[in-house]
This record gives structure tokens, sequence and C-alpha cells, in this order.
């Protein structure tokens, strides 16, 4: 028998020792009431029961506002450094494990991004098995038993089972032998979704709905506030903007996200939008999100956590073009 059951009462011992390789990030509430990824000082500020944080863990890879270049007269130009102090972000669920590896993709694919890649070197992950609710779905696309992790915590009546997914996760359970219990092999069934098929088959065709009547529908409801992108572990579109000090002498160039369904998103040099209304904006984000762009061409960017359809103000749900009838296109 394997020695890889961690009792719930060691958790808080878990923690103290992962806290002798970086600060460890999970999720917790805001003074708002609101779950987010936070700073871990102690073990009762854990709420590993919020079905989902409301900004994914992106924000440790991309900051919302992130310098990419300052220049002074004394330095010239330089990209900013990057802290070295590891993060250990724990109680990732398989949703936001796959939005992670998704953007790996993204932006190590081809010509790899040096900011992103520093901060992903010092990210540790500790992954946590969850139940779906009424927003959200797992399987193929919301990835149950996704790879992307140094530990993985499988919530069972006894305990957490550890699964080791790199050299680092075996290195930190070699630390904690002392916890561990033994325990049988447990098989892991794959948790049914009954869209996803769909989803994939639809991926698989470049199926974009084009007489579907909700486009219009979508259209004439849609706010554009930019609520589903931003709380979406796998939507990276930002702007670059520079920004002068009032003195004319430094200046800093800023990565700032942005947001495919802003009314400003597609506008160019000229006063030219090439999305100019929201049925256009819609379209581009269903085909970003289910038929992928460049290095991620053909690869679902949807991941299942239920967040958009969460948030949404006036209530769209893209899923609704992948549920029963609504792939046959209209007589």
């Amino acid at each position: 028998m394997a020695k890889e059951l961690l009792h719930y009462s060691s958790l808080p011992l878990f923690l103290k020792e992962l806290a002798t390789y970086g600060d460890v990030h999970g999720p917790v509430m805001t003074d708002d009431n609101v779950p987010s990824f936070g700073r871990i000082d102690s073990p009762a500020k854990l709420r590993l029961d919020a079905r989902r944080t409301l900004i994914p863990p992106k924000k440790y890879l991309m900051p919302p506002r992130d310098a990419v270049l300052t220049y002074s007269p004394d330095r010239g130009y330089r990209q900013p450094a990057i802290s070295e102090r590891k993060i250990i972000l724990f109680g990732l669920h398989p949703c936001d494990l796959a939005g992670i590896s998704y953007l790996d993709k993204v932006f190590t694919a081809i010509e790899p991004d040096p900011l992103y890649h520093e901060r992903r070197r010092n990210l540790i992950l500790i992954g946590l098995s969850c139940e779906p609710d009424d927003y959200c779905f797992c399987g193929d696309v919301g990835t149950s038993e996704s790879s992307l992790f140094d530990l993985f915590l499988h919530c069972t009546d006894e305990g957490y089972r550890l699964a080791v997914g790199s050299p680092l996760g075996e290195q930190i359970i070699s630390g904690i032998s002392m916890l561990l219990s033994e325990c049988k092999p447990l098989a892991y069934s794959r948790q049914a979704c009954t869209i996803e098929r769909k989803i994939l088959d639809a991926a698989a065709c470049d199926e974009t709905f084009p007489d579907s009547p909700l486009w219009d529908d979508f259209a004439a409801r849609c706010l554009s506030c930019g609520a589903c992108s931003l709380c979406c572990p796998t939507c990276y579109c930002f702007d670059v903007r520079e920004y002068g000090c009032l003195g004319g002498v430094t200046a800093e160039r800023l990565r700032e996200w942005d947001n495919c369904l802003f009314a400003d998103h597609g506008m160019i040099a000229g006063g030219i939008n090439f999305r100019k209304n929201r049925r256009e904006r819609l379209i581009y984000r269903y085909q970003h999100k289910y038929l992928g762009f460049g290095p991620v061409r053909g690869i679902v960017a949807c991941v299942g956590c239920g967040r958009c359809r969460l948030v949404c103000p006036v209530g769209i749900d893209l899923l609704n073009f992948f549920r029963e009838g609504l792939h046959e296109k209209p007589s």
C-alpha cells in the first residue's frame, strides 16, 4: 500500500512545510466577502469549500497592470526585474490548472514572453479536487484530471489522497512523510459531462452557428461590460500603453488587461473600428474561446469553470449554442 494519505487534521502542518518553499497563496474571502486567491498567513483563512474565486489565478502570471519596460536618462531602457521568491498556489481546481496550461501554450509555445516565463518558473501548483455545481462542468474540456501540477489533493472521507506530478512534488512529499498514512490505491472515475462532446464536435468542424437567433438575442442584451472576459482563466487580451512622467524625463510601458467586448477593442489608427457592434464582438469572443487563434488554434479555451455564466449581469451563456437542437440550422 502506498503512503499517500494526509489526514485533514494534518493540513496546518502541511501548509507549514509548504511555507518553507515560498509564499503560500490559496482561496480566501476578501473584506467584501468575495472569494479570491490571496496570501495564507493562517490555515484558518483558507476557504477550500469555495467553488471558484472571482478572479482566476492568471493574475499571478499576467497581472492586470504590468510594467514591461521603463526608461530613465541615467539607466536607459530596462525590463523590470521579477521577484525570485516562489509562490505556492494551493487549492487549484482542475479547471484552473487547465487554464494555466492553456496560457502556457499562448505565452511560451513560439516566442516565450520573458515576464510570463519568469513568473511561471516561480509558481508551485497544488491542485485540489472539487464537486461541480450548476454553473461549471468537468470532463475533456474541464479536464477533470489535469496533469499540470506539482501535487494534487483528492478529497476523500479519510483525508487527502496525494498525487505527485513533478520532481518538486516528490521532494515536498518526502518532507512530510511523517504526516502520511498508508492507504489502498484509489480508482479515480472521470466525471461525466453531457455538453462537452457537443463542444468538442462543434470545435472540430469550426462551427460558428451563423444562422442562430442567439447572436441577435445576446447582442441586444450584452452591456459590453467585459465581466465574462475579466474572470475567464484563459482570456489574455491586453493593451500596451506608454506613460510619461509629468516632468517628461522618465516613462514606463505598461501591459494592461483589455477585453474583446469593449467598444474600442477593435479600434485602430485613423479611428477605424473593425468590430463596431456587439454582435461582431460576441462572435469574436466565441471564436476565441472555442476555435482558437495562433499557437492555440483548434484548442478549446473554455475550461468549464462557470465564472462567465455566474457573473454575466444579463444572463448570456455561450453554452446555449451547444445545447440540444441549437446546432441544427433552421429550415
